[in-house]
């Protein structure tokens, strides 16, 4: 799968396009194919280090899809 990961915390520059291994779910879980995602003010405060609750980087950005 194309992920957006992050690195650093910092500005749009700390984010990069990268293959990374399709996930598997878990019991419970759904593997969704993603058709269409979006970017939305919790991405740019964690892409900027203002949501310390993930910890720190790296992360998979964008949380925001749609698919089926």
């Amino acid at each position: 799968m194309r992920a957006v990961i992050q690195n650093s915390v910092g500005g749009p520059d700390v984010l990069f396009v990268a293959e990374q291994p399709d996930p598997s779910p878990k019991p419970g879980e759904v593997l969704v194919r993603v058709e269409a995602a979006g970017i939305n003010p919790v991405d740019g405060a964690v892409r900027g280090g203002f949501y310390p609750l993930l910890g720190e980087p790296p992360f998979i950005l964008g949380w925001d899809i749609s698919g089926t």
